[in-house]
């Protein structure tokens, strides 16, 4: 589980699964017209899900890395606010 507590008093909480389905790297989102490795897969293992780091990317985004090794998603700040965001 991934907590953040936001400046403005917000808490939001993300599960792995739910951070590794929304990986927004080129592998998993596809690229130059190519189909990203998150839209051919039915379900994820459990190393797909399970979080074991996290990184600061400057001010601006957090790099999250998975016990399957996948760790080039870099999900912005921004990017995780939308996440956590109802509908």
């Amino acid at each position: 589980m991934l907590e953040i507590a936001w400046e403005d008093g917000a808490r939001t909480r993300y599960r792995g699964a739910q951070m590794r389905w929304a990986c927004p790297c080129a592998e998993c989102r596809g690229e130059g017209g190519s189909t990203g490795r998150l839209d051919t897969l039915p379900e994820l293992s459990e190393d797909e899900q399970r979080m074991t780091d996290v990184v600061l990317v400057g001010q601006y985004a957090l790099q999250i890395g998975f016990a399957s090794g996948h760790a080039t998603g870099i999900y912005t700040f921004r990017y995780l606010r939308e996440l956590a965001s109802p509908g």
